[in-house]
């Protein structure tokens, strides 16, 4: 993540615990917490708005937070990886006006080939949920806004062999090519949500022979009721067992991607609410 002077970001500190719509205010308008947290029991919960635990995500607490970002390059030489980019930024982005809860913000995360043709992956990390049941899971989406190219791809890694190390991927796709004919088409320069939990799957790097090529979640569970995520040291590829992925092949699927990634909401079963990690910028940022 560049230290940039025009994209340095400011904190925001917001110490309790939220209930979240889908959309984002100005980081000046500070949340009455009394006004948000009546959202849950008012009318407005009765017309499919959904109460959420906030945390905001912000250029001083990404790390501490379990947040990381990567970035692969292939050369001559062999596989670079390295953990810093350019290519993935918290700025304020496309302002997304579809809710009032959510403050201004989102990370970039795009893939600049012309300009760097050994460019093959960047990457958004998060640790923090290795154990949790695949079967435990209530609620799994992301926000996408796509300028040019492919929406982000979410992964998670897989152990289920309960050996604290990953057994496979899985990755989803939000695209029509990946989740059929019938699945929302990418609408470019428009904020859209992605139903990862009730989407399709598919699996790769895997040491399980005999493995399906894709699947749902539940399906995952019902072929292993104890499949869980898994936070690998970071080696390689390997990692913190939930990311987000630009690259992959074919590679001029990816070319020169240039877009958002927001609220990723995250719900199991242990918790009341679910959780979705807002990012958050300064208004000086682009």
């Amino acid at each position: 993540m560049r230290n940039n002077t025009s994209l340095k970001l400011f904190v925001v500190t917001l110490s309790a615990s939220f209930i979240f719509y889908s959309c984002q205010k100005s980081i000046d308008k500070q949340a009455d917490f009394n006004e948000i947290g009546s959202v849950a029991n008012s009318s407005n919960s009765k017309q499919g708005v959904t109460p959420y635990k906030f945390e905001r995500i912000n250029e001083h607490n990404f790390h501490s937070q379990g947040w990381k970002e990567q970035q692969i390059n292939l050369v001559p030489a062999g596989t670079i990886f390295s953990d810093q980019s350019d290519h993935v930024e918290i700025v304020c982005g496309s302002e997304n006006n579809s809710d009032q809860r959510l403050i201004q913000g989102a990370v970039t995360m795009n893939l600049p080939t012309s300009a760097d043709p050994t460019l093959r992956r960047i990457r958004l990390r998060k640790g923090g949920y290795s154990g949790t049941l695949f079967a435990d899971l209530t609620e799994l989406k992301y926000s996408t806004y796509v300028i040019h190219n492919a929406p982000t791809i979410m992964v998670l890694q897989v152990d289920v062999t309960n050996d604290n190390t990953k057994d496979f991927n899985i990755f989803f796709e939000p695209t029509q090519f990946s989740q059929g004919s019938g699945y929302p088409p990418v609408v470019l320069n428009t904020w859209q949500q992605w139903d990862a939990l009730h989407g399709t799957w598919y699996y790769e790097i895997s040491s399980i022979s005999g493995l399906p090529e894709h699947s749902t979640i539940a399906e995952l569970v019902a072929l292993f009721p104890n499949a869980r995520i898994i936070d690998t040291p970071p080696v390689g590829h390997d990692g913190e067992g939930v990311r987000f992925t630009i690259g992959g092949n074919p590679r001029p699927n990816y070319n020169n991607t240039v877009g958002y990634f927001d609220a990723l909401i995250i719900g199991t079963k242990n918790e009341q609410l679910s959780t979705l990690y807002d990012f958050t910028c300064s208004q000086g940022n682009n």
